[in-house]
């Protein structure tokens, strides 16, 4: 059996305010499983004072609430890399991401009708924290009023303005060179401002601030940098997409000449500041440039293989690049860190056979949705594994079903292949964020989820139809068309 990781001093105040006990316990200290049969942890204020085996760990503490997790997992809250919150409104709408991006359906949802925008949000936090997301990588528009979404539901997010110098509804031809303009970008960066003002850029705290221009297909140089040193000046890193579309890579040909990772490589940005969603388009010397100069890279199996591509996990992998799991935008996905692991893994591996490199693991896919997820967001000193002195973010995940059956610990352990092959995420039964219990028994203690629904329901009707007035009259309307090639009756 691993060894456990070691206790603070027990001698210094001995009640905890939490303990959870006789959990198959995950810890995932140092990258490894650390795998304990009866495994318990102690939980005081926001932090994780002990992880050992229960009789231990009871000898040493008292506690105001024990929880007893008999034979379910303990584990340390899963990190979303990358997400865009308030595009789950659209959910389903849109078969096709390049026509979201190319075609300007973003108008119509992303800075929107602000009630709109809040109740995509609401919906997608809940529906992240119901299946195991304990911190959020977020890069919105509105993304002050989303941040409040996070305080009011005791979420962990990393979050992120989302500026760009194109209005949303633009509708670009591929080999056209439009001009950007700054007023687009004013308002999103005054927002920027009042982020890092309100909550800082500490990654110890609840919610910490990065910032972010969108890519660079929506950014001229001058601002791009302007965002580098801001981020240099408020020591925090940088949330972009890299290479996600065709037409980002042939707005960097025509516009200077280069692909975007030679861009990004001459401004200075393929460094481990920056967490780069996608990189769908990169080749495999550009994989290799950006992984050997530690380019921190976010994984989106589900939204950008359906869009037309495979990110290049693997193959970033075997470069020795550091790699996270993330939902991305989810209008047509889900926000489920177990649905994106076993994707992350079949995608992943079609990749790798393309690409000609190695496999990735099993293990390798749990370590990007826990503790490599937090450090592509620059977060590991303080989530993704359970370790004394890190913040209490813990899941129990009851695999008592018929999906999950058998577990096995002993002598050969299945525990993690499950997770990843067969869960679905209602497995997860209690979820604790800095040492605060947000869910327990599924049910939500301080959110209503009725409500949440219904307006996820009332303003995802209204983004429909508006869209759908706006494009019905285009001549050129792709997503029309591609609505009706899925259903032609």
């Amino acid at each position: 059996m691993p060894k456990a990781p070691k206790l603070l001093n027990p001698k210094v105040q001995p009640m905890l305010d939490l303990i959870i006990k006789n959990g198959i316990l995950l810890s995932m200290a140092g990258g490894k499983a650390g795998i304990i049969p009866h495994g318990a942890i102690g939980i005081r204020d926001d932090q994780i004072i002990c992880v050992d085996e229960s009789l231990t760990l009871e000898k040493l503490y008292t506690a105001k609430r024990v929880i007893d997790a008999e034979g379910k997992f303990i584990l340390p809250g899963f990190v979303n890399a990358h997400t865009h919150s308030s595009l789950g409104i659209g959910k389903g709408i849109l078969t096709g991401l390049r026509y979201y991006l190319e075609q300007g359906l973003a108008g119509y949802i992303e800075p929107g009708n602000i009630e709109t925008t809040m109740a995509g949000a609401r919906m997608h936090i809940l529906e992240g924290l119901k299946q195991g997301f304990t911190t959020f990588c977020d890069n919105n528009s509105n993304m002050d009023k989303i941040a409040a979404i996070y305080e009011e539901f005791g979420a962990r997010a990393r979050i992120s303005e989302m500026v760009r110098e194109m209005p949303w509804d633009y509708r670009g031809k591929l080999e056209e060179i439009y001009s950007f303009d700054r007023k687009y970008a004013e308002p999103q960066l005054k927002a920027t401002y009042r982020l890092l003002d309100r909550y800082g850029t500490d990654p110890a705290d609840r919610i910490s601030v990065m910032v972010s221009f969108q890519g660079l297909d929506y950014n001229s140089e001058e601002l791009v940098l302007e965002i580098k040193e801001l981020a240099a000046r408020h020591k925090t890193m940088i949330h972009t997409h890299l290479a996600q579309s065709p037409f980002e890579v042939r707005q960097c040909e025509m516009r200077y000449g280069k692909r975007p990772v030679a861009v990004m490589d001459q401004l200075g940005l393929l460094n481990q500041n920056t967490l780069a969603a996608h990189m769908v388009y990169n080749t495999s010397e550009e994989n290799k440039l950006a992984a050997r100069n530690g380019l921190r890279m976010c994984y989106c199996p589900n939204s950008f293989t359906l869009a037309g591509g495979i990110p290049p996990a693997a193959e970033y992998l075997h470069f020795g690049g550091t790699v996270g799991i993330g939902s991305d935008e989810c209008t047509y996905n889900c926000v489920n860190p177990f649905v994106e692991m076993r994707s992350a893994l079949i995608r992943g591996n079609i990749g790798a056979r393309l690409a000609s490199v190695p496999p990735i693991k099993l293990f390798s896919i749990f370590r990007m949705a826990t503790i490599e997820a937090a450090k592509v967001i620059g977060m590991d000193q303080h989530i993704g594994s359970l370790e004394p002195g890190k913040k209490a973010d813990v899941v129990i995940f009851d695999q008592h079903t018929v999906n999950m059956v058998p577990i096995l610990v002993s002598p050969m352990s299945n525990v993690i292949q499950n997770m990843i092959i067969a869960a679905t995420g209602s497995e997860v039964e209690t979820v604790v964020i800095g040492g605060r219990i947000i869910m327990e028994k599924r049910k939500m203690l301080a959110i209503d989820e009725p409500a949440v629904i219904g307006d996820a329901q009332k303003f995802g009707q209204l983004a429909a139809e508006a869209a759908y007035e706006y494009y019905k009259n285009l001549p050129d309307s792709e997503v029309l068309k591609l609505q009706q090639d899925y259903y032609p009756d």
